[in-house]
């Protein structure tokens, strides 16, 4: 057991090893699946209430998440991909919590080589039938956040 930093009389469970593989592995294959055209997929990663705030809107629950992998996978957006890492993981008030940095690169970027947003993914963690899933996810962008917008509404537009 580890303490809670905030609350140092409450103790709270150690994030393993195991827990630490097993949510990586979760936010690489969030990644993998947006970015090689299998966004369709992603709602598999969420728990049923699963909310999702960003550029792209809120998406309250799995089933709208799914919906917007099957729009996503109809759109020409270019070749993206997403770079990750630092993630930090910690319970707060029972929940598991998470911090990860991210850079995204985009080819319908005027310069590809340049990053289109980079930021932090705020999520927090939940277990369902043993397995790790998403429960929230907050995508902020700390650079770029105009270009994430701006293309989040070209892709609503039906424009890359």
């Amino acid at each position: 057991m580890t303490e809670n930093t905030e609350n140092p009389s409450a103790a709270t469970p150690a994030v393993t090893t195991e827990i630490r593989v097993a949510i990586e592995q979760l936010v690489v294959e969030h990644h993998w699946l947006l970015d090689h055209g299998h966004a369709d997929r992603l709602y598999t990663l969420y728990a049923e209430d699963a909310v999702s705030v960003g550029p792209l809107g809120t998406m309250n629950g799995r089933d709208a998440i799914k919906a917007w992998g099957k729009r996503r996978i109809t759109q020409d957006a270019g070749t993206v991909r997403h770079f990750s890492g630092g993630t930090r993981l910690a319970w707060n008030d029972g929940v598991l919590t998470g911090t990860t940095y991210y850079t995204t690169f985009r080819s319908t970027q005027e310069d590809p080589l340049r990053p289109a947003s980079v930021g932090e993914f705020r999520e927090e963690y939940v277990q369902v039938d043993g397995e790790w899933r998403i429960r929230r996810r907050e995508i902020v962008p700390v650079f770029g956040g105009e270009n994430a917008a701006a293309h989040a509404r070209r892709l609503a537009e039906g424009n890359r």
